[in-house]
């Protein structure tokens, strides 16, 4: 294999599909490496956020026609004491879809637009020249470019190579389970509401089902020093009793089926310090872009793999491929979603690591209707956590004094 364009995009995923369609938007020559054939499975929850279609209209009609898109109008959080609330709205608050289908249907676009795709090629080292860059391939074929986009997952092979980082540490790591089960086999009670129990068991993590339109997906996330040190083993027996618990109680049919479980490493410690180099992008998980303690990567892979995709067709019009000039992407994932992945990060480290204040901000939603829609819409990323802190903090009080008097 050889060869090159004047962009090479490492993997096919939301993040590169995003950052291929923009540049061949743009008339940019670009080449999508992923090691996989579509359409192919990605472990993932596969949940996104209702405000995707009023930030990609471009993308929306291709959501709604070509996925099984699933509508979640109701949340039921869980506190790791095992208060429990319900958040709904008459419109959607979340949207949940198979991994397989999303990103075909994402590539397609990419595809439609112009970018050629090589499936199969597992890329093994980026090297960077004055001229571009020299992408080598596990075959031994190398692809030269002007530019590269790392949009390769947790263990980005671009973003090694050009220093941005030596691997994520453990601490910024969870190890997070799925499992997606057809309707068959395993069902909700209620197929419309989605569930998360926030520092399950008392544990820094979560547990979630989330019903979609032909199945069921549910698993389990921990930190990952925590498992090493107090969990440890095969992660399944976890997933599984997790599961149990759950159908236990009514709120899910059947049992898990091992043969669709799978185990994953996810980033849940805010993106990288840099997330370019000279002739290097890195976007979706391989920059860190997932939210802290919700676990969500699809949305952020989104944007900042458009933001990639046009801050480097800007810099080829200008011939410069620079660090200074890549700066750009930088400002403006900053800009869209930086507060938001850094408030994210607080409330992980907060609430995993406080089972009682979980519990005690799960008794004040269930006292408060207003200050309950705004946690989950903030948990969703509907709502912004510093746009509404304020209002949040007051409500939680009023909420606690409200039960304590009830209590009297």
């Amino acid at each position: 294999m050889t060869g090159g364009a004047d962009v090479v995009v490492v993997g096919g995923g939301p993040a590169g599909a995003l950052a291929a369609l923009a540049l061949a938007r743009r008339g940019v020559d670009v080449l999508v490496l992923d090691k996989k054939r579509f359409p192919r499975d990605k472990p993932c929850g596969g949940g996104i956020r209702y405000g995707v279609y009023a930030r990609f209209p471009d993308l929306a009609e291709t959501l709604r026609s070509k996925i099984a898109v699933h509508e979640v109008r109701r949340v039921l959080m869980e506190s790791p004491g095992g208060h429990a609330v319900v958040a709904s709205r008459d419109t959607p608050l979340y949207l949940t879809m198979r991994r397989t289908e999303l990103d075909a249907a994402l590539l397609a676009e990419a595809r439609a637009a112009g970018a050629r795709v090589l499936e199969g090629a597992r890329a093994t080292d980026v090297e960077r020249r004055a001229d571009g860059v020299v992408v080598r391939c596990v075959d031994g074929g190398a692809l030269t470019a002007r530019l590269v986009i790392g949009a390769d997952g947790v263990n980005s092979v671009v973003a090694r190579a050009a220093g941005l980082t030596p691997g994520f540490p453990d601490e910024a790591l969870a190890l997070d389970t799925m499992e997606e089960t057809p309707l068959a086999e395993l069902s909700m009670v209620e197929p419309d509401t989605m569930y998360v129990a926030y520092g399950y068991k008392g544990r820094p993590g979560y547990g979630y089902v989330f019903p979609k339109a032909d199945c069921v997906d549910f698993g389990v996330g921990y930190m990952l020093p925590f498992y090493k040190r107090a969990l440890a083993g095969a992660p399944y027996p976890h997933h599984a009793r997790f599961l149990e618990e759950v159908a236990a109680r009514g709120i899910v049919r059947g049992r898990s089926n091992p043969d669709n479980f799978k185990a994953y490493r996810l980033p849940l410690g805010g993106p990288l310090a840099r997330t370019v180099a000279d002739c290097v992008l890195v976007c979706g998980d391989a920059g860190g872009f997932v939210n802290a303690y919700t676990g969500e990567g699809i949305y952020y892979a989104m944007v900042t793999g458009r933001h990639a995709g046009e801050v480097a067709a800007d810099a080829l019009v200008r011939r410069d491929t620079g660090a200074a000039r890549l700066a750009e992407y930088e400002r403006r994932w900053r800009a869209e979603i930086g507060d938001e992945l850094a408030d994210s990060i607080r409330i992980q480290r907060r609430l995993f690591n406080n089972p009682a204040l979980a519990d005690a901000i799960i008794r004040a939603a269930s006292l408060d209707a207003r200050l309950c829609r705004l946690f989950a819409l903030v948990a969703l990323g509907e709502a912004s956590l510093r746009g509404h802190r304020l209002e949040m903090a007051w409500r939680f009080f009023l909420a606690k004094l409200r039960g304590r008097w009830r209590r009297r």
